[in-house]
């Protein structure tokens, strides 16, 4: 369990499942692979594991699915591009080549980290559903000390752009300015060590949850599980539909 949790917490599991993508060049940019499932307010996210980990929203979200990161790309130049704003950026090329105006975004572990930056760089989105990470508080300098130890014997940098880039960010100012509905939850047992780091998922946001809420969050705690609450659609699956259906599936 500690090397998948190591794995989500770097964005390298949840991804590995086959897709049968779509992609295009919109003005000269080949976009992410991706997939449309459903029909109705729209929600972006990235592939999970297992099989038809979205297949409990599709009778009344439009989901797009992206294949992400590209697990086939380890040139230099797709290491050194692969900051926050690439990544953001690229989220907001899928959604544009869909016409999603206006959309919702989840995120597990590194989707959830993801997912802050993507509510502080644009107004398109409806709600903010994050699991697996904490909105204050979040371990930005052990996660990139643990990508550094892990690109080390696995040859996967691009992880380390990623968090490097984020290690001026001003959370908490970031955080506070937010105001689109959001949810976080975690599993209550999400504390694991990753690359000898000691990652508190659960620990930090218990510690923040009543700022969280006093901020406009909901925060659940679900009991009896830790990080792999990423791969377990039969609960996530709910939690997201109990907090995006009176949002989004109104009149």
């Amino acid at each position: 369990m500690k090397r998948r949790e190591v794995l989500q917490l770097l964005g390298s599991a949840g991804t590995g499942v086959a897709l049968s993508s779509l992609s295009s060049k919109m003005e000269g940019q080949t976009l992410p692979n991706y997939v449309v499932e459903g029909a109705g307010p729209t929600l972006i996210a990235f592939n999970r594991i297992p099989m038809g980990y979205y297949k409990g929203l599709t009778d009344r979200y439009r989901v797009i699915v992206m294949n992400y990161p590209p697990v086939d790309d380890n040139s230099p130049a797709f290491i050194k591009s692969f900051t926050a704003e690439h990544v953001c950026r690229e989220i907001l090329a899928v959604a544009n080549a869909e016409h999603a105006d206006r959309f919702a975004w989840y995120g597990f572990s590194w989707g959830a980290v993801v997912g802050l930056q993507l509510a502080v760089r644009t107004n398109r989105l409806t709600a903010l559903a994050l699991g697996g990470w904490p909105p204050l508080g979040g371990q930005y300098r052990d996660t990139l000390a643990a990508a550094i130890k892990n690109s080390e014997t696995t040859g996967v940098k691009h992880f380390v752009t990623f968090y490097r880039s984020l290690q001026d960010w001003p959370e908490r100012d970031a955080v506070s300015k937010l105001t689109c509905p959001r949810l976080i939850f975690v599993g209550r047992n999400d504390h694991f060590v990753a690359e000898g780091y000691d990652i508190r998922h659960a620990p930090l946001i218990i510690e923040h949850r009543e700022e969280l809420q006093r901020l406009g969050w909901t925060v659940r705690i679900i009991d009896g599980i830790s990080h792999d609450l990423g791969g377990r659609p039969d609960i996530v699956i709910p939690l997201l539909r109990e907090f995006l259906d009176p949002l989004l599936l109104r009149g």
